[in-house]
């Protein structure tokens, strides 16, 4: 059994991004193993259902492990709260199918024998341009009874939880990013959204002892990081990638501030002498260039071919490794096509 998480996946619009962690992952695992997705669902949008919605949906209840979501704020509240619910996991979920389930606001799930502290929603700034009952709904902020919920719920646990899975992040997080300029490098730190979703969970953070809290919304993918007091617990923002929970983290450094550089692909495989440094140190995004089927120059898919394979088989099986644990899925497809003609 697994447990895999994931960011914003927006209904119709990016769904298709599960296909690489399918053929890489995905299809190797079982209704026992589950799929988290850290809200903006975005499956339910349409005010009533669409053809491509109810293939989406067919599509993802026919894959072989069991998807989770939180809600998002980009979210059709009113089908949302109009599906059945059932007990599940220890406590009430929506259910979409037997393989898709809706985590509600401010509950305990235990998945995987994990304690798993669930809270979805966010203030939308984009509001103004949107319509409501269309496109915007106001239960993206969660009611009172709901903050209540999450507070009793945590006291109920003695405050002591695995895994928080969120859609916003916790306002302190907010800053942090700021800071490292993961997100708004030209926002003053004045400027930045009250969000109240993100000012309820600081209100959580000083008493709640997490190994791990992932959030999606922001549309940006961090490693883990700390912010604060050392031990307090890890923070990571997820966005496209599929990850696996990391069990056994407990402790990351802050987050080193992120520099705004524009570099080519050639300037990058002329500088990486190993394959794995390559995945270490730029593997994001040339998985990046993988999925979204940049245009490659001749002398660039040459020094990539170069580059692996003078490469160890023991090398390649270990950068194949890697690319799971980080989630870089169009990277480890065309690693594993690699290392299949360099072992015959």
């Amino acid at each position: 059994m697994a447990l895999y998480v994931t960011g914003d996946k927006h209904g119709t619009v990016e769904m298709d991004e599960l296909l690489p962690f399918y053929y890489a992952v995905g299809k190797n695992l079982s209704e026992h193993d589950f799929l988290l997705i850290m809200g903006d669902f975005g499956l339910l949008f349409a005010p009533e259902p669409t053809q491509k919605e109810l293939e989406w949906l067919q599509w993802l209840s026919s894959m072989p492990w069991t998807t989770l979501f939180i809600d998002g704020n980009h979210e059709n509240f009113t089908r949302l709260d109009d599906l059945p619910t059932e007990k599940h996991f220890g406590n009430p979920v929506g259910v979409i199918t037997d393989k898709i389930f809706h985590l509600k606001r401010g509950y305990v799930y235990t998945i995987e024998n994990y304690a798993c502290f669930t809270f979805g929603g966010a203030l939308s700034i984009d509001r103004c341009f949107r319509r409501p009952g269309i496109s915007w709904w106001e239960r993206e902020i969660p009611s009172e009874e709901e903050m209540v919920r999450g507070w009793q719920s945590l006291e109920q646990v003695r405050w002591k939880v695995d895994y928080v899975f969120t859609h916003m992040a916790p306002f302190s997080v907010l800053l942090e990013l700021l800071r490292a300029k993961y997100i708004g490098i030209t926002l003053n730190p004045c400027h930045v959204p009250r969000d109240p979703v993100a000012l309820y969970f600081d209100t959580l953070v000083p008493r709640l002892h997490f190994r791990q809290w992932y959030f999606g919304h922001l549309h940006v993918q961090t490693p883990p990081f700390s912010v604060g007091i050392e031990g307090e617990g890890v923070y990571q923002a997820l966005y496209r990638l599929v990850i696996p929970v990391e069990e056994s983290l407990m402790s990351a450094e802050p987050l080193a501030v992120r520099e705004h550089r524009e570099e080519s692909l050639s300037q990058i495989l002329f500088k990486t002498k190993s394959l794995l440094s390559l995945i270490e140190h730029h593997g994001e995004l040339l998985n990046a260039w993988l999925e979204f089927e940049q245009v490659l120059q001749g002398h660039d898919i040459m020094a990539f071919h170069t580059l692996i394979r003078r490469t160890a088989l023991e090398e390649v099986e270990e950068a194949i490794e890697s690319c799971k644990r980080k989630g870089y899925y169009h990277l480890l497809l065309v690693l594993k096509v690699e290392f299949k003609e360099m072992s015959c």
